[in-house]
């Protein structure tokens, strides 16, 4: 008999300060995959995948190619759906980042969060590698307070 519970199947929010590639293309076949068995086993199945379409990594990107984030984006995120279509991956919703309706939803999210607490306003601060998006204690440095994964220079922020 077959389980009444929707089962959520994600992939990665890709970062589109990149053309897709063969990892992205092996980690959304995986959940195509697994989607495609949990729906011939007579599950209810919402696969989803989508673009992440925010951060510096992006705007740099955009401005290395000599265009505005919003358009780098917009390009990327059409290539990845069209991966998707030539590897026929079957699923519910192609999520963008900066799709109006996500935003609200993050939005509400974040109130409910400050609401409760959970969050707060506050600062911090120390040694950011803007390559790995990591924050690091000045031990983990290399040589010359290089970044330790990609070998180049990280900031005080």
């Amino acid at each position: 008999m077959p389980e009444t519970k929707k089962f959520y199947v994600t992939t990665p929010l890709y970062y589109v300060n990149s053309r897709p590639h063969i990892g992205h293309a092996y980690t959304t076949l995986a959940a195509d995959a697994l989607a495609r068995h949990l729906r011939a086993r007579g599950r209810e199945v919402f696969l989803q995948t989508g673009t992440d379409e925010h951060g510096a990594k992006v705007a740099g990107t955009a401005e290395a190619r000599g265009t505005d984030p919003k358009s780098w984006a917009d390009s990327v995120s059409a290539d990845f759906e069209r991966a998707w279509k030539l590897l026929n991956v079957n699923y519910d919703n192609f999520l963008r980042t900066t799709d109006p309706e996500h935003g609200r939803r993050v939005q509400d999210a974040f109130e409910k969060l400050l609401a409760s607490g959970d969050i707060y306003p506050g600062s911090c601060s120390g040694i950011y590698c803007a390559a790995c998006e990591s924050f690091y204690d000045g031990g983990e440095l290399l040589e010359g307070g290089l970044c330790p994964v990609h070998r180049t220079k990280t900031e005080q922020v």
